[in-house]
């Protein structure tokens, strides 16, 4: 038996592998410009803004903004490449903090899930919420809603497990076990409208070669106004590294070095964000964690 047929991956994988090498070069340059970009605002005095961030008062810059830039096109390219097709929609589902998403048909309510007793553990320590995908889904896209109120959740670490837990892997293309949301808040993503004028342009999709700030809705300009997302996440291949950078007060986390195993499942990144505004503040809204029966497409 050849190589090549005992490990059909092998292949795919040192080309990920030289792929990789380009993004850490990247990533080490932006990590040195973050530290010099550090040592200089420690001599400068700050006060926040009426949105909670620390501006620099000497340059008018605003810290939460100072965040590494990362090229992860030539990652984009390879899968678009490796994977020559249309992106296609293979299902929604609800952003639940506690339950892992499911496109099954028999999916159970959220009233049905959460009666007492609670299991605990699922409470403090839930499972991921996307769920396996298989390597054949790549370079294709699933849909999230995700209300208000577990947005504000994750800002204000208020039952939001996922959160306090810090499960993110990643920058840009993050591992599939991260927390959706954390990521919106890693590409600078926000529940209330930023002055324009004072500030860079957003990534916020950073998945999207098209428009790497694919944002469709305005954001309400005042804290507490509910609204709801519907967010598109493009399905990425497994990487060789998921490396840890700050940007915008969160810190993601490392995986993947000499000696570790690969991660076990597949990437993605944010595609596109569209903002739901509720007419009605007081009108119901679907309950959090509630999963529409879906098959795949």
């Amino acid at each position: 038996m050849s190589v090549s047929e005992q490990d059909p991956n092998r292949a795919y994988r040192e080309t990920q592998s030289q792929i990789y090498r380009l993004q850490e070069t990247l990533l080490n340059s932006a990590r040195a410009k973050n530290v010099q970009e550090e040592d200089r605002q420690e001599n400068n005095s700050y006060s926040p803004d009426q949105y909670g961030n620390s501006q620099v008062l000497s340059t008018g810059e605003v810290s939460a903004f100072n965040a590494p830039e990362i090229d992860s096109q030539s990652v984009l390219t390879f899968t678009a490449e490796k994977y020559p097709k249309e992106p296609k929609i293979l299902g929604t589902l609800y952003y639940n903090r506690f339950k892992e998403g499911s496109f099954g048909e028999n999916s159970t309510s959220y009233s049905d899930r959460h009666k007492f007793p609670y299991d605990l553990y699922d409470r403090t320590l839930p499972p991921p919420f996307l769920p396996a995908i298989g390597i054949d889904k790549i370079n294709n896209i699933i849909m999230l809603k995700i209300t208000y109120e577990d947005v504000q959740a994750s800002f204000d670490n208020l039952e939001s497990p996922r959160a306090r837990n810090n499960e993110i892997w990643g920058c840009d293309i993050y591992s599939d076990d991260s927390d959706p949301i954390l990521v919106l808040r890693h590409c600078g993503f926000k529940p209330v409208a930023s002055p324009g004028s004072s500030f860079p342009k957003l990534r916020r999709t950073p998945a999207n070669m098209a428009n790497q700030d694919s944002v469709i809705g305005n954001l309400p300009l005042l804290r507490g106004t509910p609204f709801d997302l519907e967010v598109g996440l493009l399905l990425l291949p497994t990487l060789q590294k998921y490396s840890s950078v700050k940007r915008f007060d969160i810190i993601s986390r490392k995986w993947g070095s000499e000696g570790t195993v690969l991660h076990d499942g597949i990437s993605y990144g944010i595609y596109s964000i569209a903002i739901k505004q509720r007419l009605d503040s007081n009108r119901p809204h679907e309950p959090n964690g509630y999963i529409k029966n879906l098959k795949w497409t």
